[in-house]
């Protein structure tokens, strides 16, 4: 064989070699890019349980925050009446001294 045939003999296997080699970074582009489009699609998933559970936060937090108002208003209604009953009992104990007072005790004959 000539020198020539041998170099004709050697140049398709370079390019099935130079074919294999581009076939193989193809097929790892291929790998990089299917991980990129899964982290993609978990990211996702992840920001919607995030959107998710911020919207369930948002509803407790307005179930809460009536409740609080809810409570705060029993509780203060609670609180006026106690005063006020407080204030009766003072009031009555007040005339019951003015008048024993007047009368000179709690006979009164006059």
């Amino acid at each position: 064989m000539t020198k020539k045939e041998m170099e004709m003999e050697m140049e398709p296997k370079r390019g099935t070699e130079k074919v294999e080699e581009m076939k193989a970074k193809v097929a790892q582009v291929q790998g990089v890019m299917r991980e990129n489009i899964e982290m993609v699609m978990d990211r996702g998933e992840k920001i919607d349980i995030l959107v998710d559970k911020a919207q369930d936060l948002q509803k407790e937090a307005g179930y809460y925050r009536d409740n609080g108002r809810a409570i705060k208003r029993k509780m203060w209604c609670k609180n006026m009446k106690i005063k006020l009953t407080v204030i009766a009992v003072l009031i009555l104990i007040l005339v019951l001294i003015i008048w024993s007072s007047i009368c000179g005790g709690f006979n009164c004959n006059n």
